[in-house]
């Protein structure tokens, strides 16, 4: 297969949560988003008529909307080639692949989760997991909000023998699974759907927490957060980032490197 698999999004928006399963044909289905009250489906096909069918006359209210984009609109979804970033080649799982040389092969396909690569947070967390492997081998790696698994899968590439992964959205930790299978990586990733905050106090070398502000300033916060011997710290706009360093002063922690594109930040941070 040469070309993207997903021309558009169909999104649909469920009061409450749903399980869904037989007789709905799933073939064409990419996940679910929680968010709030609703649940959110995303299929790759029109499926209103079959959904109203299967929550049934009796909860008819549930279904509330039905939204169509182009995947390419989608956050995941724009622009999806081949490409290289900071000795990493990133390659979309439908395209044929030549490997430049001397750089590490990573197959994604970001369905409809994030983290494929474009986005300046990912793409900075790349050049410092990059960075961060120069200088010294870290063999154990949390990962907290892993989206598409795209980190865990470049630590992995540079060496990584243990990587626990975790989101608390589990159609990020589906597409997550999908992504480790393809990478043929089942052996040195565990992916965990829940609360990062549950997790922070996992032992390890190396912490990535590339997600947004609120959840880096709560992790820093816990006490059991603030024993690895590296941190990568991203999904941080503007003055965050600054919060976020005035926030380090208080903590065994330094900044090493600060990066910045198009008004994100990231923070590789060595604890002293």
């Amino acid at each position: 297969m040469t070309t993207c698999p997903y021309q558009y999004l169909f999104i649909y928006e469920i009061a409450g949560e749903i399980t869904l399963g037989p007789p709905l044909d799933l073939k064409n289905y990419l996940g679910c988003w929680r968010e709030g009250e609703c649940s959110y489906l995303f299929f790759t096909c029109k499926m209103d008529l079959a959904l109203k069918a299967f929550i049934g006359e009796d909860q008819s209210e549930r279904y509330l909307s039905e939204t169509v984009i182009n995947y390419e609109d989608w956050e995941a979804g724009y622009p999806l080639k081949p490409r290289s970033i900071a000795g990493f080649y990133l390659c979309p799982t439908w395209e044929p692949c030549e490997t430049p040389p001397g750089e590490h092969l990573i197959w994604i396909d970001p369905g409809v989760a994030f983290g494929s690569g474009y986005h300046p947070t990912t793409k900075m967390c790349l050049e410092l997991i990059n960075e961060v492997y120069k200088r010294e081998y870290l063999p154990r790696v949390l990962d907290l909000g892993t989206g598409t698994g795209i980190l865990a899968l470049a630590c992995v590439a540079r060496g990584a023998a243990q990587v626990l992964a975790v989101d608390h959205n589990n159609l990020a930790i589906g597409t997550a699974i999908k992504n480790v299978q393809y990478n043929r990586q089942e052996h040195c990733i565990t992916l965990i759907c829940d609360d990062v905050l549950k997790y922070c106090g996992t032992p390890a070398d190396l912490a990535l927490a590339n997600i947004y502000y609120g959840a880096v300033r709560d992790l820093l916060d816990q006490d059991s957060f603030l024993d690895k011997k590296w941190y990568i710290l991203s999904g941080l706009m503007g003055t965050e980032v600054d919060k976020v360093l005035t926030q380090m002063k208080t903590m065994p922690l330094e900044p090493e490197i600060i990066l910045d594109d198009n008004f994100w930040f990231a923070v590789l941070a060595r604890h002293l």
